[in-house]
């Protein structure tokens, strides 16, 4: 009996493990079918010593097969939600893709400074008489302020990098804030966005798709779900460099290919007149 025990202990430490690796409802069938056999042990053997004379009552375990199907619809039911959540997900990868490279603007008051420039938004509920622009480094510093706009509505700013100061800062992740008061001295809560470029796409099995807006050689980066998104601007910043530059190179081929026609002439000549 003991080494049975044993041999047990060590086949559900080993199912245990496994099942890490897999749904759900995959270790939920796992763990019913074990029980499923349990309940079918302990009820043939409880058949086979029963007293002829009171035999045991079926109702009761009817009763506990019912519920052991019914606890098995549901893990089938279970099983099928994953898949569609699985599906779901590989949908909203493929349709994030076609943010790479995408300037978007997302709710949020993490700021990226790509390329020395960050570009943000804030929203007042209602006109303002005070309204502070602020934004602050990774470390709580206030880097830069500014008076904003107190009209009620959308309102869009740019920061070039630069201090209070003006000390150029380096890209990376800064927070901005807007502390504005009404006209009856209240304060007022203001939303704001931020914009950055998406550099990448995150899968994740828990929380799926998610874009990260790059910020610059730190690898600071902002990561935010595709719902958070409020607009997306055409980016062709990219696209002009890389035409530049292929200009460059055909320019350069060019230049080159006109140079030796120069000279083939003159070598042609030189050789001639040698002979």
């Amino acid at each position: 009996m003991t080494t049975t025990a044993a041999t047990a202990a060590t086949a559900a430490g080993t199912s245990t493990a496994s099942s890490t690796a897999t749904s759900k409802s995959a270790t939920s069938a796992t763990t019913l079918g074990s029980n499923f056999n349990t309940f079918l042990n302990m009820l043939t053997t409880q058949l086979k010593h029963q007293d002829p004379l009171s035999p045991m009552d079926s109702t009761q375990f009817t009763n506990q097969l019912v519920q052991f199907s019914m606890v098995e619809q549901q893990i089938n039911a279970n099983s099928n939600l994953e898949k569609l959540i699985t599906l779901q997900t590989s949908s909203q990868t493929a349709q994030s893709v076609s943010y790479l490279g995408q300037t978007v603007e997302v709710s949020g008051s993490t700021l990226p400074l790509q390329g020395g420039a960050a570009k943000f938004s804030y929203t007042l509920p209602a006109a303002a008489s005070t309204c502070e622009v602020q934004i602050r480094d990774s470390s709580g510093n206030l880097v830069y302020k500014t008076n904003g706009d107190t009209s009620m509505g959308t309102h869009e700013l740019g920061w070039d990098g630069t201090d209070t100061s003006g000390k150029t800062q380096s890209d990376g992740l800064y927070t901005v804030s807007v502390i504005a008061s009404g006209k009856d001295g209240a304060s007022l809560s203001p939303t704001t966005t931020v914009f950055g470029q998406v550099t990448k796409i995150v899968n994740d099995a828990t929380n799926g798709a998610t874009l990260e807006l790059g910020a610059g050689s730190n690898g600071a980066k902002v990561a935010v779900t595709p719902d958070k998104v409020v607009s997306v601007d055409a980016n062709t910043t990219l696209a002009n460099t890389q035409l530049a530059a292929a200009n460059a190179q055909y320019a350069a081929a060019t230049a080159q290919y006109k140079a030796l026609q120069a000279s083939t002439p003159s070598s042609s000549s030189s050789t001639t007149t040698g002979q």
